[in-house]
């Protein structure tokens, strides 16, 4: 290769260098969200199941699936879906895909496990059904619903809707019971349920009851008082009505009662008792209860189940069900829950409030021996029913994903050959309540900066049931003030009511003015600032745990990962910038790869230098930093492709031994120059001058090029290759006798370090990007280009140079 066809190719690769450098550096990469990462897809959907079943969860290739049977949200350290899973009782089932950087979103499945015994009575029980208009995500989350519920009981015997039909109560609003109607007589016709019974109790929302009964089937709801008895699969029922209870009513129901109870017929049967509002000191504890009346009439009767709404009170909560003279079940609401006034999280603020978006109700399963009561979701998704700026926005994207899931495992109520009996059998007592108080995992909480403010990043408390809410008070480290952040009895909620429960809360150390939803926040930490937090976590029950405390500084980043990152690329970087030459010296490693593009690697490496040196503003910002900086860095090291100079090395000792070492002596650039001008002097012919003068200026070329760092493969190829043709045509031209043939031993790569003894000036810590000065600047110009794009074939003696 002749010294021209070098710089050529040096201002070539120059011009290239500039031309890229022009463009601005790639992006950082993002860390994986969960929409990028499909949820898994499940071989069973939510549903009622005979005996013993087996999930199997798959994914996107690439991704691992670990899995939870108790309703949490799973996490990393959760068992691993390797394969089909039992599940042999009653369970919520939740999966969700794990990547390296990220992890989908949860994909859950309520799976009812029941044996082969047929109940011998099924109903439905939902509230509070809320329904005033024929469109829109109010009506249409319906289909869903009824899709739900056919899953879990194809064909009930009946089902009740427990009061509040509709919106409102302005006695002006009877005709929007058509929408009810409507709704439930697409949906029984459209599954199929056309011989399931519908029985309706008169609510506060209902207008007038007269108005109301006008509205509906006799059969649905007969009479105008808005009580009446009945029965279901055989068991006696009851409706009454709760928004108008007095003596004549009263009266009625217990004079039934008595006579059902002192009847050998029918004093072992469970007797059904359906009211929209509910008891004093029952369900919920008496929350959102009234009429007293009603509970000194049934409690001569411990037969009775008695089934209101009203309150929308979540069924999640174990306080759903009480025992103590009778049995009372909250059957929840289908419009929305709530829960006690907690604090929840509204975009950046904490604000107070008791709503939630879910809708669940009940089914229950009449045995000889026992009632059993399933909790269903017909919607659980994370979410709030309010926007962060105070409009009610609730379930506006049926269908749902958590439909069908469990709001909690089946309560068992056990039967009794005598009211006497079933009262012994009594479980959900006041006596019998939950003792056990949340325990603290090892996790730690943390507090993140995000772009709005400091985040406590909480790892939930585990318990036997659940936490469900959470304390906190801030104390600043410095005066020992507590701040006004969060009242010492304010409790933040923990989002238990979702399915599946998150297994880590983002609670905002911000609190909107006056506690109220869409109000601006009032109450915030100062940045910079070191406080002491204290959490205690607690059950619905009470239960409370051990204080956890910890301290942090409000808006500290924690760039530990970007830094480690950094200093796992940094090798990578350094080594790219002593082939590209802009930093000395080079070390002898660097001598075993070439850069596939030196403008890409070069603009590579300037732009990880970038992110190295970047001042993240939130803690999300550093923890996508890191992932950015361990991109960029692989980039870069797929610019770095192994080489192998061995071929050349022995390909250059052979020639030196055949010449008997006197190409040795010379330095290089003096050396290429004399072989040129011998070569350009001599004859044209195949002589022996001719062919060593060939010969010189090859090895001269060869040495030069095995000490030149950033030569890639097909550059040493061709080299070695004309090396061995040169040696080859002298040993022709000259006979025999003239040395070792092209496979000898290397007496010298010229590489110090790399093996033989070469003849470069200097050492490696005086080289930089070519070892020896002897190619001078054209060389070191032809290395900083990038490529050496070694393809010509080599002039011969006698070819035009």
């Amino acid at each position: 290769m002749s010294i021209g066809r070098i710089a050529g190719l040096a201002l070539a690769g120059a011009a290239l260098l500039g031309a890229q450098a022009a463009f601005p550096a790639a992006t950082a990469a993002s860390a994986v969200t969960q929409t990028e990462i499909a949820a898994p897809s499940a071989s069973l959907e939510s549903g009622r199941y005979v005996g013993p079943q087996t999930i199997t969860f798959t994914a996107q290739q690439g991704a691992e699936i670990r899995y939870t049977l108790d309703g949490t949200h799973p996490t990393r350290l959760s068992p691993v879906a390797a394969g089909p899973i039992t599940v042999d009782k009653t369970a919520n089932i939740t999966a969700v895909a794990f990547t390296e950087r990220g992890e989908s979103l949860p994909t859950i499945r309520g799976i009812l496990i029941k044996t082969a015994e047929e109940p011998l009575s099924q109903f439905a029980v939902m509230s509070d059904i809320h329904l005033s208009t024929g469109s829109g995500p109010s009506w249409d989350k319906w289909t869903g619903y009824f899709d739900t519920l056919k899953r879990i009981a194809p064909n009930p015997d009946a089902i009740i809707s427990n009061g509040d039909q509709i919106n409102d109560n302005n006695f002006n609003t009877a005709t929007d019971h058509q929408y009810p109607r409507t709704m439930l007589e697409q949906n029984l016709a459209r599954t199929g349920m056309t011989d399931t019974k519908i029985m309706m109790s008169f609510g506060n929302h209902d207008d007038r009851v007269n108005k109301m009964a006008e509205q509906y089937p006799d059969e649905w709801f007969p009479g105008e008082t808005g009580y009446y008895e009945s029965e279901i699969g055989g068991f006696p029922a009851f409706v009454v009505n709760t928004e108008a209870w007095n003596t004549t009513q009263a009266n009625w129901l217990y004079g039934r009662l008595d006579a059902l109870s002192k009847d050998p017929v029918t004093q072992g049967q469970p007797i059904f008792v359906f009211g929209h509002r509910p008891i004093p000191a029952t369900v919920w504890d008496g929350a959102q209860s009234s009429n007293s009346g009603l509970k000194t009439n049934l409690s001569a009767f411990p037969q009775v189940v008695y089934f209101s709404g009203h309150s929308h009170l979540n069924i999640t909560d174990e306080r759903s069900i009480h025992q103590q003279d009778f049995t009372s079940v909250n059957e929840g609401s289908m419009s929305y829950e709530e829960i006690d006034g907690k604090f929840q999280a509204f975009g950046p603020g904490l604000a107070k409030n008791a709503t939630v978006p879910t809708a669940q109700s009940v089914v229950v399963d009449v045995y000889a021996d026992r009632i059993e009561i399933d909790r269903i979701n017909y919607a659980a998704d994370p979410g709030r029913t309010y926007t962060d700026d105070g409009t009610w926005s609730f379930l506006n994207n049926p269908p749902f994903k958590s439909s069908g899931s469990l709001a909690g495992p089946t309560w068992t109520i056990a039967r009794g050959a005598t009211p006497a009996e079933t009262k012994a059998k009594f479980t959900y007592t006041q006596a019998n309540r939950n003792k056990v108080s949340p325990v603290w995992s090892e996790q730690q909480p943390t507090v993140r900066q995000t772009d709005t403010g400091p985040v406590l990043r909480l790892p939930q408390a585990a318990d036997d049931q659940f936490a469900s809410e959470y304390t906190l008070v801030v104390r600043d480290t410095e005066t020992g003030a507590i701040t006004r952040l969060v009242p010492a009895n304010g409790r933040i909620y923990s989002d238990y009511v979702v399915a599946p429960k998150p297994a880590v809360l983002d609670i905002p150390l911000a609190v909107r003015a006056g506690d109220a939803v869409g109000k601006p926040i009032d109450r915030t930490l100062e940045i910079g600032r070191s406080y002491e937090a204290t959490l205690t976590a607690w059950d619905s029950y009470g239960n409370k745990s051990e204080p956890r405390t910890f301290t942090f500084v409000a808006g500290a980043i924690d760039r530990s990962k970007a830094d480690a990152a950094a200093a796992a690329a940094e090798p990578t970087r350094e080594r790219v910038e002593r082939i590209l030459g802009n930093t000395v010296p080079a070390e002898s490693g660097d001598f075993d790869f070439a850069l596939a593009d030196s403008a890409a690697a070069g603009a590579a490496s300037s732009a990880l230098r970038e992110l190295v040196e970047a001042v993240p503003a939130t803690q999300d910002a550093a923890d996508e930093l890191a992932w950015s900086i361990t991109d960029r860095a692989a980039e870069l090291a797929a610019q770095l492709l192994p080489v192998d100079r061995e071929a050349l090395a022995e390909a250059i000792g052979a020639a030196e031994t055949a010449l008997d070492g006197r190409a040795k002596a010379a330095p290089a650039t003096a050396e290429v120059t004399a072989a040129a001008a011998q070569r350009a002097t001599a004859p044209t012919t195949g002589s022996p001058a001719a062919a060593e003068a060939t010969l010189r200026s090859e090895l001269a070329e060869a040495r030069a090029l095995q000490r030149t760092l950033n030569v890639q493969q097909q550059g040493l190829d061709t080299a070695t290759s004309e090396l061995r043709g040169a040696l080859a045509a002298w040993q022709e031209a000259t006979g025999p006798g003239t040395g070792p043939g092209v496979g000898a031993t290397p007496g010298g790569t010229g590489v110090p370090g790399i093996g033989g003894s070469g003849s470069a000036s200097g050492s490696l810590a005086e080289s930089g990007a070519l070892i020896g000065t002897g190619i001078g600047v054209l060389a070191a110009v032809a290395m900083a280009a990038g490529t050496w794009l070694l393809v010509a074939r080599r002039a011969r003696p006698g070819e035009a140079q």
